[in-house]
Order: structure tokens, then sequence, then C-alpha cells
């Protein structure tokens, strides 16, 4: 359906390189990113921009042909819809089934929504998860075979961000092909079949469904021996496994330890010394009894008192760990400083 093929393009402050992805029917693909990149991205998609190199095909044909072709085929919905605001969720809803002219069932919808309790709503009296929701519901009448959606779920309530994920099913299930962009790693891999992470490098998927090996020689006793390891982090229903070298630290506290990934937080059901076994062989340092630290992410040794000091991360946060001072020497050791 979608079809972005080594598609480049700068702008004055960020740019896509290189990115390659196909969005089937009745498939969803998330990527997480800034809200510059996605917005770029979304412009290139619908013709607002033109690449400086690759190409962008929905049906083997350029945006503007296939629209042509197929009025009303392409649903959006961007970070900031707008919405006719002084209309009610059911009038506002029934306008747009007029527009669309495909007699859809717009209460139908708004049942898959849970939006035909308050029908009679004046939009601009409901919450950000509700304006959210009727946005979809929106798009969901054109009967769409591409749909597009920026920040699917953020800042969403929970009954919001289950609806939008279930009906995000539902329309795969019904053969739209879907491109969401977040800028958070999680509602990335909670709302897409499959995840990838776009940034001005290029783009990477997130594999979430099976193990890929990780291998680092160990330079111990035996030469060419091997480890393979995975962390795993559980997101509702979701387990998600980790490479040892996108976790930035580890964190425990009241009896859980959490990863610390890209400037995001997920629970992980081992112990704080299960993990520091796991990760020594991948340059992790356990800097105090609460804390380990992914030593590549250290950018400054920071002594505030004779007895006090922290490692200053180079993470998306700029994180600052403590570090006990009966670990600083071997610190040092490590770090030959």
């Amino acid at each position: 359906m979608l079809l972005i093929r080594d598609l480049y393009k700068e702008n004055k402050s960020q740019s896509i390189k290189g990115l390659n992805i196909t969005v089937n029917p009745g498939s969803s693909v998330s990527l997480e990113c800034n809200s510059e990149i996605s917005d770029l991205l979304f412009q290139l998609i619908l013709g607002k921009e033109l690449p400086s190199r690759g190409e962008i095909l929905l049906g083997d044909m350029p945006y503007q042909d296939y629209i042509r072709k197929n009025p009303n085929s392409v649903g959006v919905i961007l970070k900031e819809d707008a919405l006719y605001e002084g209309m009610t969720i059911e009038s506002y809803l029934k306008f747009f089934t007029e527009i669309y002219g495909n007699n859809g069932d717009y209460k139908a919808v708004m049942l898959k929504l849970a939006l035909l309790d308050i029908g009679k709503e004046v939009i601009k009296k409901l919450s950000y998860s509700q304006k959210r929701r009727v946005s979809l519901a929106r798009e969901m009448l054109k009967k769409p075979a591409l749909l597009l959606i920026q920040e699917p779920i953020l800042n969403l309530d929970n009954e919001g961000a289950s609806l939008i994920i279930e009906n995000i099913r539902k329309l795969c299930d019904n053969n739209t092909a879907l491109l969401l962009t977040s800028v958070h790693l999680k509602d990335a891999i909670l709302v897409g079949d499959k995840a990838y992470r776009l940034e001005e490098e290029g783009c990477t998927e997130i594999n979430n469904n099976e193990v890929s090996v990780q291998s680092k020689i160990i330079q111990e006793d035996v030469k060419n021996t091997y480890t393979i390891e995975k962390i795993p982090a559980k997101i509702e229903d979701k387990i998600l496994l980790f490479d040892p070298m996108e976790i930035d630290y580890v964190e425990s506290g009241e009896g859980s330890c959490y990863l610390y990934i890209r400037g995001e937080k997920f629970p992980c059901g081992l112990s704080l010394t299960e993990l520091e076994e796991r990760l020594k062989y991948f340059g992790f340092f356990r800097s105090h009894r609460s804390y380990l630290v992914n030593l590549q992410r250290v950018r400054e040794v920071v002594t505030w008192t004779r007895n006090s000091f922290s490692l200053n991360l180079d993470d998306k946060l700029k994180s600052s760990i403590p570090l006990s001072k009966g670990r600083l020497e071997e610190l040092k050791s490590i770090l030959k400083l």
C-alpha cells in the first residue's frame, strides 16, 4: 500500500536519510521519532514537500495520482488535529458521513470508540482523550486504505489509549494500512505490529518478538567464548527484549528494577544483582547499591565534595547517576584514569 524507498530529505532543522519502509494492507507500522521528523515525513507522504532523493508510492502511484483516482482513501490524524468544536460529537460525525458519501454507520463507529453515550456533548467540552477518539472516528468513517496518525496515544487516559489501540487493530483486520509516529518508544511498541526508530542517522527496527543474537567476546580464561544476552521488560501484555547496549542505566527501588532507555523507563522482573551478572561483560558498572550504569554513556565524573560523586551521562535526558565513594577507585581503574 505505502512504499517508501531510499528517501532523503533535509531542511533547516531536521533530515531523513535513506528511509525504506513498506506498509502493507492489514498491517500497522509505528515509528519512534521526534515531532519535527514526523511532520517532515507526513508532508513528504502527502505531497506537500518534495524529496531530495527516493520515492514515496501509494498503490504504486505518487500521492497526487492516487488521491485523484481514490478520493477519501487516505486518512490523516495530526498531533494537533482540528475539530469543529461548536458541533456535538454526533452532528460532527454525521456531517462527515455525508461528505464521504459512503453510507457509513457513524453510530456504529461511535459505539466502537465509546462515544455513543456522550454523542450530544459539544466537542469543545470534551477531554483531550475524548477528542482524539472523535478524530479517529472521523477517519474510520472514510474506510481508508491508508491511515496516517501522529501520536495515537500520547497523553491519553487508560481508557482512551486502550480504545485507540483496539480500533487500530480492527482497522488492520479490515485491511487498512496504518503508519503511526510517536515520540515515545513505549507508545511506538504498543500501537504497531512493527516498530522502528527513525533518527537523522537512519532507521532501525525495534525487535520485540524474537531474540536476535547479541555476541561479545569474553576476554577471560578462554578465548573465543561468546555470551548471548537479552534483557526482558514488560509492558502490559508484551514482553520486550532489549539489547544490553540499548540500556543507559538500571535503577533499583522499592523492590523493583527499571531499565532506562532513551529517556524512558521500563519495569524489569530481574533483581539488580541478577542484572549485574548478566551485564558485566557488556561494560556495565555497579556505581551504587541501587544503580548499574552503561559506561559507554558516561560523559563526566563529577566530584561534589570529598565523599560525594556522580556520573553525568550522555543519554537523552542527560541523567546524573550517584557514584559511591567506595566504587570510585575501581571505576578509575576500569577507565584508566
